[in-house]
């Protein structure tokens, strides 16, 4: 078995047979063999049984030994512990192996020697092998066409010329790849091996345009492969709206590019305009885009497409700058001879406020000035004693303009004052529509006849008994209420009571005339009535 596999490793590497009778023996050696430098190389050679073989340099007139497995010290310093025949002599393998190989081996020529103590005469030398010597460095293969999310492979391979010392392939990555792995190959080819190191992953769009390599690491030094740059196909992935200046005056234009980042870039673009209430689309093949005759509150975004998906930026606020408006909303108040004024300006940038009294331009050391919650609003507030009539004006300024408008002053008094009374109103129609709920005071005025009494002294009577229980469970709370309520109620409850004494005598005394009986009255029928008379 090792025989013939030798013979085919021969007949690999030389593309014929070479073949030597030399007295009996027949030695089967190829004319040369390819080393990879920083690796071994083997010599192949077959030849009959043997008991002891030698390989030496070919040299015109010496005969340096290169290996002789019996006297060692025999051997070439150069190489010496470098060479070995591990072959079985029984089989006739005689293959000569040489380690750590060198750009100085390069050219060099060897011939084996079979039995080399025999008596007889032998020319072995005739046929002689050349080792050529080279220094490989691995080679990388990638996908030309790599989509985001699909699996992304790379190979990196080496040809080697020692099969018990191959290099390690190692990959060179400055990217993401996303699940990994890596599978080994080796195979035999023309009296080399193929080692080949496989890079599968899923592919992301961190990748795209970055580099890859892999290197081949020999005993004695490195070899690097070439790099290349990885084209990863993606949608758009970030999108946003670039100004080309950071503020605007109103009125004015702008350019505003839409920056994607996708490969291939985008073909299609849609620009979002929003202005106040209204909202436009509009359709454009180009990344930048002019916008002109910007107002107030104008915001944008962009979609970008290509051939593989769409995305759109976040909105992006305009800074449109404008000058300083004074809002309505601005005033001032009169209270005794205290003059509060209030100034609201709108403006971008804010605007610097300015008061002017009785025409007269003032610097107040007394005044306070803040932001408000809505943007680019800021207002000012100052306190001011008067004795006469006086006139304020309030100015807002900033790089773009000014506004001025002068504060009618407002006596507080006056304005508040069917403020004051509305709450007390209010409170006295509460209280008069609840006690018309709890006393049926209509059926007292206008009833008529004894049974129609009676019913009106029962009612009274449970709805003493109701005040009565309910008093009991009633927090103090609503005790006070109650009484506060009863101040405003004493008036209308006492015109009640008289009104019902006089209809009850009147009632008494038509029963009194019809019958010729007399019942004496309820005296229950007032206790109801000053339970709030005395509150």
């Amino acid at each position: 078995m090792a025989a013939a596999h030798l013979l085919r490793l021969l007949s690999l590497m030389t593309g014929t047979s070479v073949l030597q009778q030399v007295n009996g023996f027949s030695i089967r050696v190829p004319k040369t063999v390819v080393a990879v430098e920083g690796t071994c190389v083997m010599v192949p050679c077959q030849t009959d049984p043997y008991e002891r073989v030698n390989w030496y340099q070919y040299h015109n007139l010496k005969y340096p030994i290169v290996y002789d497995g019996f006297y060692t010290h025999n051997v070439e310093q150069k190489f010496r512990g470098r060479t070995k025949v591990l072959g079985n002599a029984a089989e006739g393998n005689c293959t000569l192996t040489i380690d750590n190989v060198s750009t100085a081996d390069h050219n060099l020529r060897v011939y084996v020697w079979i039995n080399p103590d025999s008596q007889t005469t032998q020319k072995f030398h005739d046929q002689t092998v050349t080792i050529s010597v080279e220094r490989k460095a691995p080679i990388i293969y990638i996908q030309k066409q790599i989509v985001e999310g699909e699996i992304f492979q790379a190979n990196c391979s080496i040809i080697y010329s020692c099969p018990s010392l191959p290099p390690s392939l190692q990959w060179n990555l400055n990217t993401f790849l996303e699940n990994y792995t890596f599978v080994d190959f080796h195979m035999e080819v023309h009296g080399q091996w193929f080692y080949k190191k496989t890079l599968r992953g899923v592919a992301t769009y961190l990748m795209n345009n970055s580099r890859i390599s892999c290197s081949a690491k020999f005993k004695t030094f490195t070899m690097g492969s070439q790099q290349m740059t990885l084209n990863i196909s993606y949608k758009p992935v970030t999108v946003r709206v670039k100004k080309e200046k950071k503020v605007v005056a109103e009125g004015d234009s702008i350019m505003i590019e839409c920056v994607a980042n996708s490969n291939p870039p985008p073909h299609k673009y849609l620009w979002f305009i929003r202005q106040l209430d209204q909202h436009k689309i509009e359709n454009s093949t180009q990344s930048k885009k002019h916008f002109s005759n910007i107002v107030r509150d104008t915001s944008l975004s962009c979609m970008a497409q290509n051939a593989l998906g769409v995305q759109q930026s976040i909105w992006v606020d305009l800074d449109v700058q404008y000058p300083p408006v004074i809002l309505p909303e601005s005033s001032c108040h009169l209270t005794g001879d205290v003059l509060r004024c209030v100034c609201l300006v709108d403006a971008s940038p804010n605007a610097s406020i300015y008061w002017t009294i009785n025409g007269n331009y003032t610097h107040l050391s007394s005044f306070a000035s803040a932001l408000t919650n809505k943007k680019h609003v800021i207002f000012e507030e100052i306190k001011i004693t008067v004795k006469t009539q006086t006139n304020v004006s309030c100015t807002g300024r900033n790089p773009h303009g000014s506004d001025t408008k002068q504060i009618p002053a407002v006596s507080l008094s006056e304005s508040s004052l069917m403020w004051l009374m509305l709450p007390g109103m209010i409170f006295l129609f509460g209280c008069a529509v609840l006690i018309y709920r709890k006393y049926p005071v209509k059926r007292l005025f206008f009833g008529g006849g004894h049974v129609q009494q009676q019913q009106i002294n029962n009612n009274f009577r449970r709805s003493q008994n109701e005040d009565t229980q309910l008093d009991l469970q009633r927090p103090d709370r609503d005790l006070e209420m109650e009484r506060l309520s009863c101040v405003y109620d004493n008036d209308f409850l006492e015109e009640m009571q008289r009104s019902a004494r006089s209809q009850h005598h009147q009632n008494s005394e038509t029963l009194l005339q019809s019958k010729n009986e007399t019942e004496p009255l309820d005296e229950n029928l007032y206790c109801n009535t000053r339970v709030c008379l005395k509150c």
